[in-house]
């Protein structure tokens, strides 16, 4: 038997979406006692998914260009976005959680598409190859690489790795705002490009 359809508000402002229905609720096949929740936005998302990207860091997102399908590795569960509107989400605790975390997603959403109405554009060709060069050793290779451990972990390439899981944001590299290492703030502008950059949280 089908589950009757729950339907919530989201937002009340003028953005692109609104409300959302929950579709279907089963048992999560990954983690016992958690369930899957597919839901489905009352807009289409065909325009801002790609520039969605571009909201997490790189190591919490897994983008299907063919199919322009996004993936979010979010809250400890795995988001799935269609251009379709349609959100399937796991490893979710009760109906509640998944509306109060659709609802923070959503918000990026509705971001996105205001970029898009000033005519903000990814040009995901380009940044697919900046993608697919950025790593915890690339990334390791621009820091000072000096392990003092202001940043709160204990070696350079722990940050690093901290870092493109968002766990940690590169602002938190002290010695990154001193003079004496300015080339290595230059080494990470070419490696990661400006937009990336930010992302990981450099503010400086």
């Amino acid at each position: 038997m089908e589950m009757e359809e729950l339907e919530f508000d989201l937002f009340e402002d003028d953005v692109l979406v609104k409300k959302v229905i929950i579709k279907n609720i089963k048992p999560c096949i990954i983690s016992e006692g958690q369930i899957s929740v597919l839901m489905q936005l009352d807009s289409e998302l065909h325009h801002v998914l790609p520039i969605m990207i571009l909201k997490f860091p790189p190591g919490k997102v897994n983008y299907i260009e063919k199919k322009n399908v996004l993936t979010l590795s979010l809250y400890d569960r795995l988001i799935t976005i269609y251009p379709s509107g349609k959100v399937s989400m796991n490893k979710t605790n009760t109906k509640e959680e998944s509306i109060e975390i659709m609802k923070q997603l959503a918000g990026s959403i509705n971001e996105a598409h205001y970029e898009s109405l000033k005519r903000k554009t990814v040009d995901y060709s380009a940044l697919k190859e900046k993608l697919s060069k950025i790593g915890p050793l690339s990334i390791y290779n621009c820091l000072p690489q000096t392990n003092c451990e202001e940043c709160g972990e204990s070696t350079c390439m722990a940050f690093a790795m901290k870092l493109l899981s968002g766990e940690s944001k590169l602002n938190e590299c002290m010695l990154l705002h001193e003079m004496g290492y300015i080339n290595n703030v230059k080494c990470l502008k070419s490696t990661l490009g400006s937009q990336i950059m930010e992302i990981l949280g450099w503010n400086g």
